[in-house]
């Protein structure tokens, strides 16, 4: 009797361990920090999450795939975001963004959204980061970005218990069917 108690009691217990540990594994990034000469250039997007399929996902469900380019912009506090994005319906879409990142922050600001924060943390893939977008009208979402298209499957799992651990249980895919889009030319060193 006392060996099946303390059996189910190191069950459960590591159980709980297991759970708190996942939950509290995924290590913030801070901008400043980083050398950002590692994060420049393409980034593929494998999947978003969120807590249900709201504003933070919705602009995404009609997206095959996109790919994203990160540089640096004019000055050194300020990094160009441009990307590409190919939808169901075939067409691509340009886009781009500059991200600030400001002295001593935590997280990234995003030029023309003032009250936007993006915070990157670590992934247990070696070739993928993951970032936390948030703002207090409309968007929470965590996104899945990597160096190659497709991810083991390993990967993506590790993404949806981060995602689920943030109580973000809405996860997007990202089909990834047709040719990747290519990048407008621009004035801006690559």
């Amino acid at each position: 009797m006392f060996q099946t108690a303390w059996a189910c009691f190191l069950y459960i217990y590591g159980i709980l361990t297991d759970v708190l540990l996942v939950c509290n594994h995924a290590s913030k990034l801070r901008p400043n920090d980083l050398n950002r000469q590692q994060y420049f250039g393409d980034w593929y997007f494998i999947a978003a999450a969120a807590s249900e399929i709201s504003p933070s996902l919705e602009a995404y469900t009609q997206v095959d795939n996109t790919v994203f380019n990160i540089n640096e912009e004019t000055r050194p506090d300020r990094l160009l975001l441009r990307a590409t994005i190919r939808t169901k319906d075939g067409s691509c879409v340009p886009r781009k963004w500059i991200y600030l990142v400001k002295e001593d922050s935590v997280d990234l600001g995003t030029e023309g959204r003032p009250d936007r924060n993006t915070e990157l943390f670590a992934s247990k893939c070696p070739r993928c980061i993951i970032l936390q977008e948030s703002d207090p009208h409309i968007v929470q979402r965590l996104l899945l970005f990597s160096r190659t298209p497709q991810l083991d499957q390993e990967y993506i799992d590790d993404f949806k218990t981060k995602a689920s651990c943030a109580g973000m249980h809405k996860l997007l895919l990202f089909p990834q069917a047709n040719e990747y889009c290519k990048f407008e030319p621009t004035g801006v060193h690559s």
